[in-house]
């Protein structure tokens, strides 16, 4: 590992990013303090994993007591500006993230994963096609296991492959991605940022520092995307229009292409993957693989019995000739609007949750087009009925296992039952997964009491 040594150094955050960021700083010689505003009781497992190494900690109401001295500070991802302390430290001390920490030792290309939806099968599927064409890659950041990780135990892979957040790309300045896909952009996290270009600028971070020997992958058909210049080679991807240098959709194929002439294709029928959104997230996986060298065909062929992420379009179930579909990580507008384009109608749409700002408004055509009946839940189900009033029959209901047998209630012979909730899960539910296992539960249940 390079020397790099650190002075006094605050870990904001206790979880498993910030965990490794500790272990990493430590390592290079720093004067390690974590702090975070849950409690010792909560944060036990932490606690014991740094028992009898020189780590201090300011938790619960004292968290902010950690700043003082700090010369460094260094963010776990999701960390808000409102973290007691956190601002004025800002002014006075840099601020970093984990994973550019991590960043400023990685020895290996990274492949950079982004965008609203899709990131992780996305990156799931680079590391698929890489295993499968014998290349050892690392997986991780925003899921599985952190950089830091992988920088504290050798770096033992032919690249890094990492999904990427924008809480994450909020902090970078020297990360730098040899390969870099944003799979499209749509209203999220707005309850954080003061508006879509915001957002969209965060998320363009992914392409700093990127060199004209370095691979640059995009969505085609997103309207912000489309123009978005780069200093990198762009490999385009689209569902409706065929690319130069890229992938695209042509009827029931994906073709891909270099200067024009096409090299690698494979029927959409043969993969195990189901949905639009899921041509997308193949395409763009191609093109990130080429950067690693490996050839379109080669990865198109590897890509085949890729399994579906649990809770991305999911089948939980088939009962009375209804099937129920899991789309819980479906959690903003963009989500909701690629999964139903993937079923034909009759749908009925189970939604609502914690909306994040969201204009539901944008959901007022795909509903009208697809949805036969539309159930809300959550914190913001008003907000979006009144928005989608008239798109489609709506009713409300106060749990899970409600809005299953209102949507039961109203799904005919045919019809999909799909829980996409466009919104985050944290009013009713630990997390998406959380709501997603509830409510294929309650599918199940609900089908043996019928």
């Amino acid at each position: 590992m390079a020397e790099k040594k650190f002075g006094k150094c605050l870990v904001v955050g206790a979880g498993l990013s910030g965990q490794w960021a500790a272990e990493l700083l430590l390592e290079h010689g720093a004067a390690v303090t974590i702090c975070d505003q849950k409690s010792e009781i909560e944060l036990s497992e932490a606690l014991e994993r740094f028992k009898g190494k020189p780590v201090r900690w300011a938790l619960g109401s004292q968290a902010a007591e950690g700043f003082k001295n700090a010369e460094l500070v260094v963010l776990s991802p999701g960390i808000p500006g409102t973290f007691p302390g956190l601002a004025e430290a800002s002014r006075k001390v840099p601020v970093t993230g984990e994973m550019e920490l991590a960043a400023s030792m990685v020895q290996v290309p990274v492949v950079a994963i982004t965008g609203s939806n899709g990131k992780t099968t996305t990156t799931g599927l680079v590391g698929h096609i890489c295993r499968k064409n014998k290349a050892p890659v690392f997986v991780g950041g925003n899921i599985g296991e952190p950089l830091s990780r992988f920088v504290l135990e050798g770096q033992k892979a032919r690249a890094a492959v990492l999904e990427v957040s924008s809480y994450q790309l909020e902090t970078v300045s020297i990360f730098h991605a040899a390969a870099a896909a944003i799979l499209n952009i749509s209203p999220d996290h707005l309850d954080r940022y003061p508006d879509m270009a915001e957002y969209f600028r965060t998320k363009t971070n992914i392409f700093l520092n990127q060199t004209p020997e370095d691979l640059a992958v995009m969505n085609e058909d997103d309207p912000l995307l489309r123009y978005k210049n780069t200093v990198a080679r762009r490999f385009g991807f689209s569902r409706r229009k065929k690319q130069r240098f890229g992938a695209w959709v042509h009827k029931d194929e994906i073709l891909v292409a270099e200067a024009g002439r096409e090299i690698a294709g494979r029927n959409w029928s043969d993969f195990r993957l189901e949905g639009v959104h899921n041509q997308e997230n193949v395409m763009a996986a191609v093109g990130l693989a080429l950067r690693l060298g490996i050839e379109p065909q080669r990865a198109l062929d590897a890509a085949l019995n890729f399994s579906p992420q649990k809770h991305r379009l999911e089948l939980v179930g088939e009962f009375g000739d209804i099937k129920y579909y899991d789309d819980s990580k479906g959690t903003n507008v963009g989500a909701v609007t690629m999964a139903l384009a993937s079923f034909k109608p009759p749908v009925v749409l189970i939604a609502g949750g914690q909306g994040k700002g969201q204009d539901f408004s944008r959901l007022y055509q795909p509903v009208r087009n697809k949805v036969k009946h539309l159930v809300l839940l959550g914190e913001d189900r008003d907000k979006i009925g009144s928005m989608l009033a008239g798109a489609a029959p709506i009713s409300k209901a106060d749990s899970m296992a409600e809005a299953v047998r209102q949507a039961r209630a109203a799904a005919p012979r045919g019809a999909v039952v799909l829980l996409s909730p466009a919104c985050a899960s944290f009013d009713m539910f630990r997390d998406y997964k959380h709501r997603g296992e509830v409510f294929a539960r309650e599918v199940r249940r609900q089908a043996r009491a019928a």
